[in-house]
């Protein structure tokens, strides 16, 4: 207890109660943790009584740096914070010191409360003995370690705080860390915050500070070995005195003439900036073995990915998988050609269904997209009965799975659909590649767009569809791109050769995957050309595009097998290699999506697989009813 609080305070059993002449509160044991950051016996209180209802819970757990104890190390426990990215962490224990031990253990009292059950927490160990003569202690170690809901800490709780758990941290939190270990999200954006939490347990197991988690499902493709090799070159700083023996990761990872001063700077910096310096940071690793399986030679790139499905049975449904749209849980929905069966994961990559939510109207599916009420829509090229001559449809499922639409829905000129996508007032824009119009349903169905659709023949071999802020479609067309309006009224443009991907970014701009230029084309609300970017020496064919919340562009490259990334802002190419992802073993990347969390999530269409790229883009508010916004 503070010297201040002593005079005021008084314990009962778990109860710590303080009064004033005018006012009381009655204050769980973790009291300590939360209330009193805020709120002070001798200040201004409030004029109720106030109750704490989740308690923290004591725990251990152990330090270490190469394998070694570290001792004297500080650490605090954190909730992680809810005023913005990377802001407003807020420290549980304050006012208190606590250290590891000689080996490199240390203890969390219960002096603390749970602002929720659900809060999510992390550990952070700054400096102290990596096991050196002497006593010397490394300020530039500095650790992280993803912890989860606060009401699940107990006194089994026994994590290791290691460059495992920090490089895994670095990658689920790339969007959401800040200065000095905060890590926090926007008030809105809990979920995504949330589900980062969950992927870190994935990458690296707490318990045992190896690398990947328990949990990561058994059928994945997880790219183990260069998040050893990230850890390994984190411990080539973290195991001596700070000084030299840091100075070639601090060099590798340094972006300009910023160059980072402890390990988690260091490896936040290479995260986010994963195709600089890449073999000067897998020099940094060279001759630490603490983390095994390892790379045998510098990778193409530090992005990290998961890979999910291309495996027999059981993996979700996943045949010739093409567009991707995420819900408001984070939960990634699939439309596949083949297999009459639309596919939903989680956010942290488990199959919904084992085999796919199977559809009695479901019949080479390409296109899908989620409505405000985490409805999934998905077109059917073709009719697997008789309905509409054989001509396709739009299914509609339930976020549980359930099929809505019958065999479909194939009012308002529904003709051999490819795309879709969701408004904000629930209607929904189909592309219809057969008729080369445009359908527009209400949310239960129905025809908005007359018995023949809009745009009858001005949307030449539409493909794609995309929404601008008033809820225009704007429709990848042969040669170009069109503007329909709620309404019906079309305005044509040329700008391309054969656009196979459109998306409206957070400024109203156009931008479009040109698969047969190789080319991203950027268009300004009025249609005018703004810019053209030529990918055509990476082989990359752009097929899908995204764009997160930042506004930065992201395309799939279905021939190049790789990504590409420009910052939308100015229309410059992200990374200094024109793209990156080759370790991820994409295979015909046809769609890809953003999440809450800032993961990119890529279909694999020749090898039956959802690809999740780990924290490399900025957070977007799902499910996506129009230009990306920040949730």
């Amino acid at each position: 207890m503070k010297p201040d609080q002593a005079s005021c305070c008084t314990r009962t059993d778990s109860v710590m109660r303080c009064s004033s002449r005018k006012h009381a509160m009655i204050l769980s044991c973790g009291w300590l943790g939360i209330a009193a950051a805020t709120i002070g016996c001798g200040s201004s209180t409030p004029s109720s009584t106030t109750t704490v209802t989740a308690p923290g819970s004591a725990f251990t757990g152990h330090i270490t740096a190469a394998g070694q104890p570290v001792i004297g190390a500080s650490v605090q426990l954190y909730a992680a914070g809810t005023s913005g990215n990377g802001t407003g962490a807020v420290n549980l224990l304050p006012g208190q010191t606590i250290s590891s031990n000689s080996a490199g253990q240390f203890s969390i009292p219960q002096d603390f409360a749970c602002p929720t059950s659900t809060t999510q927490t992390y550990l952070v160990a700054q400096s102290g003995n990596p096991g050196l003569a002497g006593g010397t202690d490394n300020r530039a170690l500095l650790l992280v370690a993803a912890l989860g809901d606060c009401g699940s800490l107990s006194i089994t709780t026994t994590p290791i705080v290691n460059e495992a758990t920090t490089a895994a941290a670095a990658w689920a939190f790339s969007t959401f860390l800040g200065a000095s270990a905060a890590i926090g999200s926007s008030a809105t954006n809990a979920t995504g915050l949330r589900n980062a939490f969950a992927l870190a347990a994935n990458l690296v197991s707490i318990s045992t500070g190896t690398i990947p988690g328990p949990n990561l499902p058994s059928s994945a493709k997880f790219e183990t070995a260069k998040l050893n090799t990230l850890a390994n070159a984190l411990a080539s700083c973290t195991h001596s005195e700070g000084g030299a023996a840091c100075g070639p990761l601090f060099a590798a990872a340094q972006q300009g003439t910023t160059k980072p001063a402890t390990t988690l700077d260091a490896a936040l910096s290479i995260v986010r900036n994963p195709a600089n310096n890449v073999t000067a940071v897998f020099a940094a690793s060279s001759g630490q073995t603490t983390f095994q399986p390892t790379l045998a030679s510098a990778p193409h790139d530090w992005t990290l990915s998961i890979t999910y499905g291309n495996c027999t049975s059981g993996c979700g449904g996943l045949n010739l998988p093409g567009n991707i749209a995420i819900d408001s849980t984070g939960a990634v929905w699939v439309a596949n050609y083949f297999g009459r069966v639309a596919s939903k994961f989680s956010a942290t990559g488990v199959a919904a269904a084992t085999n796919g939510f199977v559809g009695t109207g479901l019949y080479a599916s390409y296109g899908i997209a989620v409505d405000a009420s985490d409805n999934a829509w998905v077109t059917n090229l073709q009719s697997f009965t008789p309905t509409n001559s054989y001509s396709g449809s739009v299914s509609e499922f339930s976020p549980a799975g359930a099929e809505l639409s019958g065999l479909g829905y194939t009012g308002g000129g529904v003709y051999y659909p490819l795309a879709v996508a969701a408004g904000t007032n629930g209607d929904i824009w189909v592309a219809d590649y057969g008729s080369s119009s445009a359908s527009l349903l209400a949310s239960n169905g129905t025809t908005l767009s007359g018995a023949s659709g809009y745009a009858a023949s001005q949307l030449p071999f539409t493909s794609a569809v995309a929404l601008d802020a008033t809820q225009n479609a704007w429709f990848a067309v042969q040669n170009g791109v069109a503007r329909v309006t709620p309404l019906g009224a079309v305005t044509s443009f040329s700008c391309c050769d054969d656009p196979e991907g459109i998306a409206v970014d957070p400024s109203g701009d156009i931008w479009v995957a040109d698969y047969g230029a190789s080319s991203l084309i950027e268009l300004s609300p009025s249609g005018q050309t703004m810019a053209t970017l030529d990918t055509a020496s990476a082989g990359a064919s752009p097929k899908g595009i995204a764009i997160d919340g930042a506004g930065n562009v992201w395309a799939a490259n279905y021939y190049g097998n790789s990504l590409t990334a420009l910052t939308g802002s100015n229309a410059a190419f992200r990374f200094p290699t024109r793209t990156i992802g080759l370790d991820a073993s994409l295979n015909e990347p046809y769609a890809i999506a953003v999440d809450a969390s800032g993961n990119l999530w890529v279909s694999n269409s020749n090898s039956n697989a959802l690809v999740e790229f780990i924290g490399l883009a900025s957070p977007v508010k799902t499910p996506l009813l129009g230009p990306p916004a920040q949730p």
